[in-house]
């Protein structure tokens, strides 16, 4: 996620111990401070960028599995507990933790699987959730009046497209990218376990709440899942990575859907300096250049060689017709020092918490209330399940006692 030349990362990051065999999975916030730094040149971001954000106190507790909505200066992460929802929000400028912020909620959404990634317009201060199951409605959440809605259309021209032979219609392990006209581009991923091709995409137009699907020119690359997209300011959207079947490359490795004329028209541009086949990656546009890291290199075949990559790569892509590949940084997370601080990068002992200058502020009023339905909820939890023991120990009791009435009885007539 980038904001204002920042790139933070944000999720759950395989910590590696010295003999790299036990892993464990802990939640990663990192900043990478771009600001001052030319990206036309190729050197290093040097260590002093990076700036650890895991440790600050207070902080949510709750966001380890939460895909992040970028809102202006903030990083939103949306939750709902017992039908409420409300927002841990981090203030990129102020380094300040806002924490469960009330959202007022217009139409209650049936189903909150926030498996996939939110989509925010800028513009708009509005993110767009589409989950897997193509029967249900999109989340819109207003990230600047606090408002979570649903849209009132569903892809119900996919369902027809695509039938699932009465199970549920799922869609999943796609990449969505807003380009300026307001349309939301499905590109790739799976429906019913059939690998989608991508000459036709799945489109939402979020300005008039309709479903679409645009057939594409130009050759389609492969069906892929495991990738990603990004959209240019000139009308392009750059495709990278992912696997045609479990790391099994798809090709080629990058594409170029280009969205300045209608029909949208794929193309296959010339890379310098590539750097393999990548799935599972991440990707951000900042300024001229596509910066992609982690995942995993497919090209990588050596089983001595760990093909988990743990660099950042940034793609020229000022010229439309030719990309060029190189290295942005090195990242490591397998530094278990006791001198360093909870984090993955390098260095990072230089960048303790007090050095960042960071709070936090809690709703404290929000936080009981949020325990004491919790702790609600797990007494009636408790005392209806205690109730079905008893109701089913009565019946087997009366069932019992039955019984031996009844051999009672044949006893007797004997």
């Amino acid at each position: 996620m980038c904001a204002d030349s920042k790139v933070f990362l944000i999720g759950r990051m395989h910590a590696a111990d010295n003999s790299t065999v036990n892993h464990v999975s802990e939640l990663l916030f990192t900043l990478l401070n771009l600001a001052g730094i030319s990206l036309d040149t190729d050197e290093l971001v040097k260590q002093s960028k990076w700036i650890d954000l895991t440790n600050i106190k207070p902080k949510p507790d709750n966001i380890g599995f939460r895909n992040p909505i970028p809102s202006g200066n903030k990083i939103m992460f949306l939750d709902d507990f017992a039908g409420n929802f409300y927002v841990n929000a981090f203030d990129t400028t102020l380094k300040k933790w806002e924490i469960n912020q009330y959202v007022n909620i217009v139409q209650q959404p049936k189903l909150f699987i926030p498996f996939t990634n939110w989509i925010s317009d800028e513009k708009t201060g509005k993110s767009y959730l589409t989950q897997t199951l193509l029967n249900e409605k999109v989340l819109i959440f207003d990230t600047i009046n606090m408002v979570l809605n649903t849209s009132a259309s569903v892809p119900k021209i996919f369902s027809e497209k695509y039938p699932s032979g009465g199970f549920l219609n799922s869609y999943d392990k796609y990449v969505q990218v807003l380009i300026p006209n307001g349309q939301i581009l499905f590109i790739g991923g799976i429906i019913n376990n059939i690998n989608l091709p991508m000459d036709s995409l799945l489109v939402y137009d979020t300005i008039n709440d309709i479903w679409q699907i645009l057939n594409t020119t130009g050759k389609a690359p492969e069906a892929r899942t495991d990738h990603t997209a990004v959209s240019t300011s000139d009308g392009r959207v750059i495709v990278f990575g992912g696997v045609s079947k479990q790391s099994t490359p798809a090709l080629p490795h990058l594409s170029i859907l280009n969205i300045s004329k209608t029909p949208y028209e794929w193309l296959t541009p010339i890379v310098e300096n590539p750097i393999g086949a990548f799935s599972g990656h991440t990707s951000v546009m900042v300024n001229n250049y596509m910066i992609s890291a982690f995942g995993k290199n497919e090209s990588n075949k050596d089983p001595l060689i760990n093909s988990l990559n743990e660099d950042f790569y940034k793609l020229n892509v000022s010229d439309p017709l030719k990309y060029k590949w190189s290295l942005l940084a090195k990242y490591n997370y397998r530094d278990n020092s006791p001198k360093t601080t909870q984090t993955a990068f390098v260095g990072n002992n230089s960048f303790a918490p007090s050095e960042t200058e960071v709070s936090a502020v809690a709703n404290s009023s929000f936080n009981e209330d949020v325990s004491r339905t919790r702790l609600a909820v797990i007494i009636i939890f408790v005392i209806i399940i205690l109730i079905c023991i008893l109701i089913l120990f009565y019946f087997y009791k009366k069932k019992q006692n039955n019984k031996e009435s009844s051999s009672n009885n044949e006893t007797k007539n004997i």
